[in-house]
């Protein structure tokens, strides 16, 4: 029987993705038609002070990302790294799936937080990305389109397929926000995440829920229990996982001060 998938770090965040988008729409510098800008430096200060730290939100630990190219999981996943190369099929589902991009964004911080309960395996990636308000209103629209897509509900990136979208109710917070679940296969395993992207002004706070399903694990599990020896406690299907409201009101709030 295989063992239980424990602090499995899988999210991909969608950072990326919506900060491809403002560079491909803009220079990301100056005012530029009426656009709302605000300098790097000052960007970059002001959402490391609004990230959140230790003692923020009750029953959840935050680190920072250990390593630009994202935190190790199970069968070499890799949370906040890249997703693989290639071209996205249909084109319009990119921003889904945070594609790989080399121009930056105005700024960006992110934090990983994992609950302090040995039962929840979800970890949340939240993630702040500054842009012009101009390029974050139409990163917004273009991924609100993508989750909304019935050409979306499953696509490709190179060689990996994504499945399983699913349009979900935005929280009323912010400007405006998109929340959507995805996966995709990592080995034996299924990668899941529940995105919620928040836009105020020309900030994102994007915050990317995601564990690990082990669907063979769940069947030797439920084997086992019938056999009267108890299950390894794999994520069934029915714990997909969930964005924390405590976590985005968290955010918000100190975001917003």
């Amino acid at each position: 029987m295989k063992s239980a998938v424990s602090r499995a770090v899988v999210a991909v965040s969608v950072v990326a993705a919506l900060g491809a988008s403002a560079a491909c729409s803009g220079d990301g510098g100056g005012d530029d038609g009426g656009r709302r800008s605000t300098p790097s430096g000052g960007a970059a200060a002001r959402l490391e002070k609004a990230a959140l730290t230790s003692g923020d939100v009750k029953g959840f630990e935050v680190e920072k990302p250990r390593s630009s190219g994202g935190a190790r999981g199970a069968e070499g996943s890799e949370a906040g790294g890249e997703p693989p190369a290639g071209t996205p099929t249909p084109a319009e589902c990119a921003p889904l799936a945070a594609p790989a991009v080399k121009a930056p964004v105005k700024a960006r911080v992110s934090r990983t937080l994992t609950a302090t309960s040995a039962k929840d395996v979800t970890t949340t990636e939240v993630g702040l990305s500054g842009s012009t308000e101009a390029d974050a209103k139409r990163a917004m629209a273009e991924l609100r389109a993508a989750a909304k897509s019935k050409r979306c509900g499953s696509f490709h990136i190179g060689a990996r397929r994504y499945l399983g979208v699913e349009h979900l109710p935005a929280p009323d917070e912010g400007d405006e926000a998109v929340s959507y679940k995805i996966a995709h296969r990592t080995g034996d395993y299924v990668a899941r995440r529940s995105v919620t992207v928040v836009r105020s002004g020309s900030t994102f706070a994007v915050f990317d829920a995601s564990n690990l399903y082990d669907p063979e694990g769940v069947q030797s599990d439920r084997e086992a229990e019938k056999d009267g020896l108890g299950g390894a406690g794999t994520p069934t299907a029915d714990e997909a996982p969930k964005v924390s409201p405590r976590i985005v009101d968290a955010q918000l709030a100190k975001l917003a001060r």
